[in-house]
């Protein structure tokens, strides 16, 4: 049924009584779950939506209620009601729920230690020939380590690593080792002779000590003159999804989007924290019109066609190299052991190469389906369906 997150199988019925603390679901249940239809899949939903701060999302009680009903979180189903004229008027078919996403998707890839933490999944497509940025040090426990990922690794303590990092003179960025969502990401330049992390309007003293339990410090891309046009003040990355249907030769590329940043989300991009995204199209490279978050602009204000600060034209340009682009993401979800689905942040360096930033297991779904909804695409619909997710 449309717009609802019963799945029908008896597997994936097993599987989430599993999750609610049932190890073995007796047959009773299994068919109260069958007996009560989309009562079930509703009550299943809300139980496991309307918890923590969606309890007090700034809602009515009635939108909260009813989107928790039909698998979306409360922000989630208001962003697309105010995108989409489909899910406004009652069809959500089109789009992924958020229960699907964070109760289904979980477990696409099976092993997925490679992509949750950064230095792993960097050194792994090191051993493939595709460019990432440099790896400059490794910060955990309050000691530091040059270089982990080279034969010239060395230990140093807080103030060595600060010398050397101010002796080379670069920029770099200062991210954990297993953040998301832009968190605790820094830009980490050298200001009249100190260190200096920055992140928005905001600055401080790069102190070591300060560091989360695992941190990286790596040297900061300098992007291709189309990104630094569009926003200088941040690294302006590509998601690309990529999907690997059971049963299926290769991966395919299933969605791809441009991220652009402003004044206020430097050094990053981050969406929800003020940037732009356009969507691309995945065989021209064609940018559409830039949407910021709907939720915190008036709706004449959230979507663009120039960049609110630089004024540089968002919709119909083209991604340089974007041929580069979609041979690179393909050619490591390729690579990956026990890959399905990776959301990569890919940016183009000053010589047309694509560099891949990070890549993420279960990629959130709200920034992208604000363009429209995922299962709209039969490709992405086909594999969600072979995986058991819808």
């Amino acid at each position: 049924m449309a717009g609802t997150v019963l799945s029908g199988s008896s597997g994936i019925v097993t599987q989430e009584l599993e999750a609610f603390g049932w190890a073995k679901p007796t047959r009773l249940r299994q068919a109260l779950s069958r007996t009560m239809g989309d009562g079930y899949a509703a009550a299943r939903s809300v139980f496991r939506l309307a918890r923590g701060a969606e309890l007090w999302a700034p809602f009515p009680l009635r939108h909260r209620l009813t989107s928790w009903v039909h698998g979306f979180s409360a922000q989630n189903a208001a962003m697309y009601e105010r995108t989409s004229r489909d899910f406004a008027r009652g069809d959500r078919s089109a789009f992924l729920t958020d229960y699907a996403r964070r109760y289904r998707c979980a477990g696409l890839n099976p092993e997925r230690s490679h992509l949750d933490k950064k230095l792993v999944l960097r050194a792994l497509l090191m051993t493939r020939g595709i460019a990432q940025p440099e790896t400059v040090a490794l910060i955990a426990s309050g000691y530091a380590q040059l270089h982990p990922l080279s034969a010239d690794a060395r230990y140093v303590d807080g103030r060595e690593l600060e010398n050397w990092l101010i002796a080379d003179g670069g920029r770099f960025v200062l991210k954990p080792n297993d953040g998301c969502r832009g968190r605790d990401v820094f830009l980490l330049e050298v200001r009249d002779g100190t260190l200096v992390c920055r992140r928005g309007r905001e600055s401080r003293p790069f102190r070591p000590a300060d560091c989360g339990p695992v941190s990286l410090i790596e040297r900061f891309v300098e992007q291709g003159t189309f990104w630094r046009e569009l926003c200088p003040f941040s690294a302006n990355t590509m998601r690309v999804i990529t999907m690997w249907t059971p049963g299926d030769a290769a991966p395919f590329l299933a969605w791809a989007s441009q991220r652009i940043g402003t004044v206020d989300t430097a050094p990053t991009d981050n969406w929800s924290g003020g940037g732009v995204g356009a969507a691309i199209d995945l065989a021209s490279g064609r940018l559409g019109l830039g949407h910021l978050h709907p939720l915190k602009y008036p709706r004449a204000q959230s979507t663009c066609t120039h960049h609110p600060s630089s004024g540089i034209r968002i919709e119909g340009a083209v991604i340089p190299h974007w041929d580069r682009v979609r041979e690179t993401v393909l050619r490591a979800a390729a690579s990956l052991p026990l890959n399905r689905y990776v959301g990569w942040d890919v940016l183009v360096d000053t010589r047309g190469t694509p560099v891949i930033i990070e890549g993420n297991a279960n990629t959130d779904i709200g920034r992208l389906q604000v363009h429209g909804g995922l299962l709209a695409d039969r490709r992405i619909r086909r594999f969600y369906e072979r995986c058991g997710v819808i």
